[in-house]
């Protein structure tokens, strides 16, 4: 019996995003094509995938099974894929990288030239933001890319973790906010201004919030945005405070349009970012040589 198709993809995807009509958003199909084709599957397989728990829905034991046999022979599929590439000695094809927004500068400046010069042929599929459902790492897990890069703690032991510093979280804001001439700022302090988060799924983000909490403060954003380029954009009109490293806003900061201030809290003063890939894939040549080129980023 042949499930392991695309339908248990389908399968995957309504199990990540907890519901027929979030995978569909997130496949860019129809919701009637993501139920059509687990129906399909569970026609087949004469058991049913899927059950409703509250406002998610979730795949039943038969489901699980269903889906752990998929992603265990996906894996495999890309390690043979991975194995036949290196065996050819593969200059071409592609290298997928996730990359947290507030490590696009570095990035860019600092990898992306480099592999060029080595695997001029190779095509470098970049993608960044705030990841919904899955985070850079369970992208990784998953298969999706071959490499991400993280921001905040990362403990899996399915994951290869390399781990570089990023300086002290701070408080952006332009050169005419009134905490522009601080050398430091306190949590109280930033609790009576507007300020600018990104989404909770974000690694800065939840230590923003674990800040607040430790501290307790309450905070409640005035803005909230999904990229760490925005944030910085708004802070720099003025109309509040974002949070990242002065790394993340090189820019800006370098420029004068913002002035990053260190939070005096023990959870903002080192903060680090993460190289990540799965433990056992084999990388392709150009995939092992980012990577390694990768390691030096900061």
């Amino acid at each position: 019996m042949e499930c392991l198709d695309k339908r248990a993809l389908y399968l995957q995807e309504v199990s990540s995003c907890g519901g027929v009509r979030a995978a569909a958003e997130h496949l860019d199909v129809n919701p009637s094509v993501v139920t059509r084709q687990i129906r399909s599957l569970e026609n087949e397989l004469g058991v049913a995938l899927l059950e409703r728990n509250g406002r998610h829905v979730l795949p039943t034991e038969a489901g699980r099974l269903v889906l752990e046999s998929y992603l265990a022979q996906r894996q495999l599929n890309s390690e043979l894929r991975d194995t036949l590439s290196r065996w050819k000695n593969l200059q071409t094809g592609q290298v997928t990288v996730s990359v947290g927004d507030g490590f696009v500068d570095s990035f860019i400046k600092s990898v992306l030239s480099t592999v060029a010069k080595r695997y001029p042929d190779v095509m470098i599929d970049m993608r960044t933001g705030i990841y919904v459902p899955r985070e850079p790492h369970e992208m990784v897990l998953h298969d999706e890319v071959d490499i991400a890069v993280t921001y905040g703690p990362v403990v899996d032991p399915r994951l290869v973790v390399h781990s570089f510093a990023r300086g002290p979280l701070c408080a952006l804001v332009a050169r005419d906010h009134p905490l522009a001439g601080h050398e430091s700022v306190s949590v109280a302090e930033l609790a009576r201004h507007k300020l600018i988060f990104l989404p909770e799924v974000s690694g800065s983000q939840r230590l923003v919030n674990d800040i607040f909490r430790t501290a307790g403060q309450v905070a409640t954003p005035s803005y909230r945005c999904n990229l760490h380029s925005i944030s910085r954009r708004m802070a720099c009109a003025g109309i509040g405070v974002a949070f990242m490293t002065a790394a993340a806003a090189h820019e800006e900061v370098s420029a004068g349009l913002l002035s990053a201030i260190p939070i005096e809290h023990p959870l903002a003063e080192a903060t680090q970012g993460n190289l990540v890939r799965r433990v056992g894939r084999r990388l392709t040549p150009a995939a092992d040589y980012l990577w390694k080129v990768m390691m030096g980023m900061h």
